[in-house]
């Protein structure tokens, strides 16, 4: 006999809640929610394996022809790019996207889902902000179309298009030692809850514990909102100290363009002084004077395949789980040559 599937009465019924409470928790509005009843909530849900039935779902209402866009930082180009390939498909498509901003805070990032949710969007493009999946289990059991792009999100079954970030990462401190610099000092935003940014650490890590470079790995965490007061003193610090030939890797654009202006500001020359070379370039590294080497991603292709994803989706096509888009090494004149006297590893 076939089993009946369980209904939000039902999940009511086992955590001792009403069904408004259930309700309020699968959408993710856990402001009037105790800590004890939302873990309930979620253990039963963990132990029945409940989960929306989707389709019935879809059909109570329309197509709203609405495509909502969560991005991590909106000021960030490399995001306005994700939204501009995004955009280009679904308009040719007939959807709308309504772009929210996260402004890199999970509490924030919440409340802009659930007012996506509340317009009844037809599914979500999400550049996430944790990488921790549970902090995104009321979209599990709210919408059918989920996509994540840019970054990774562990334990999901979402669709996810993305870059090697790990790959492209090793190529781009190779290059670095194939110079000749004995020492690389990794520039970033804090690490741990970015997956794009962890992985091109976690690259650097492994090839510096291979000794491919003589002196030990440094690293610089910049806060957000950083004076380039504060940015040089950190950065005059770390190479005032360095031993033999360094090089500057920044993890990210946006932090690559004020370690160059810090470094302009305190005549600190490039690559006379200090190599540099960064990820996450925006096509702006080759305009500057020298010319950064860099990582090329391709943002915009990948806001174009995310949103093709999304509408093959709906049309009740499956996609690929993990895509990944090219990006490319562009060697400039940021880098000095060196006499190299070591194999590299």
């Amino acid at each position: 006999m076939t089993k009946k599937p369980l209904t939000i009465n039902d999940i009511a019924a086992q955590a001792n809640v009403s069904n408004a409470t259930v309700s309020r928790y699968l959408n993710g509005h856990y402001e009037k929610m105790s800590a004890d009843t939302r873990t309930r909530i979620q253990q039963v849900i963990g132990a029945t394996g409940f989960r929306l039935n989707r389709q019935a779902q879809s059909l109570k209402r329309q197509s709203s022809h609405l495509i909502g866009m969560v991005v991590a930082d909106v000021e960030n180009l490399f995001s306005s790019l994700l939204f501009k390939g995004a955009d280009q498909v679904l308009a040719a498509a007939g959807y709308q996207i309504v772009l929210m901003n996260a402004d890199n805070n999970l509490d924030t990032e919440r409340q802009q889902l659930q007012r996506l949710l509340a317009l009844q969007v037809d599914g979500i493009i999400l550049q996430p902000v944790s990488a921790t999946a549970a902090h995104y289990a009321f979209l599990q059991q709210s919408l059918p179309v989920v996509d994540l792009v840019d970054r990774q999100l562990r334990g999901t079954d979402w669709p996810q298009v993305t870059t090697d970030n790990y790959r492209y990462s090793v190529q781009l401190a190779r290059a670095v030692a194939g110079h000749g610099y004995d020492q690389l000092v990794v520039v970033t935003p804090p690490l741990g809850d970015n997956t794009a940014r962890d992985e091109r650490y976690r690259a650097v890590t492994d090839l510096c514990e291979r000794q491919t470079f003589i002196q030990p790995l440094q690293t610089l965490i910049v806060q957000p909102e950083t004076p380039n007061t504060k940015l040089y003193q950190q950065l005059h610090t770390t190479l005032k100290n360095r031993a033999g030939h360094t090089a500057l890797y920044v993890l990210q654009g946006h932090l690559l363009l004020q370690v160059m202006t810090v470094l302009a500001e305190n005549q600190i020359k490039i690559p006379d002084q200090v190599g540099l070379v960064a990820y996450d370039d925006w096509s702006l590294s080759q305009l500057m004077q020298p010319g950064i080497t860099t990582i090329q991603q391709r943002p915009r292709a990948m806001g174009q395949r995310v949103a093709t994803n999304v509408l093959r989706q709906l049309a009740g096509q499956t996609v690929e789980p993990l895509t990944m888009i090219d990006s490319t090494l562009h060697e400039r004149d940021s880098l000095s040559m060196f006499a190299k006297n070591r194999p590299l590893t």
